[in-house]
């Protein structure tokens, strides 16, 4: 589950890299920008739907805290069983 909801993750990226390309020379286009800011809503929530189940999604300076990084207690990506979301032990 973690790889197929990255790719669609990857999918709304590259989406909205598009369309603000298409803003880059058509600024005044409402419908595009439109469109942009609501698939950033859907991968948002996307988003949030990976890191409630898998940990962080983009692993930031946010993610230091205190004196090590939190990112690496939790189960890595290829620690997940296919298909049921288990950590596989």
């Amino acid at each position: 589950m973690p790889c197929k909801l990255a790719r669609r993750i990857h999918a709304y990226d590259f989406a909205i890299l598009e369309i603000g390309m298409f803003l880059d020379t058509h600024p005044c286009n409402t419908d595009a920008l439109e469109k942009r800011q609501a698939l950033q809503v859907e991968r948002d929530a996307l988003v949030a739907e990976y890191e409630a189940n898998y940990g962080p999604y983009i692993v930031t300076d946010k993610d230091v805290q205190g004196e090590r990084w939190t990112w690496v207690d939790g189960p890595w990506p290829w620690e997940y069983e296919r298909g049921n979301g288990n950590v596989a032990v």
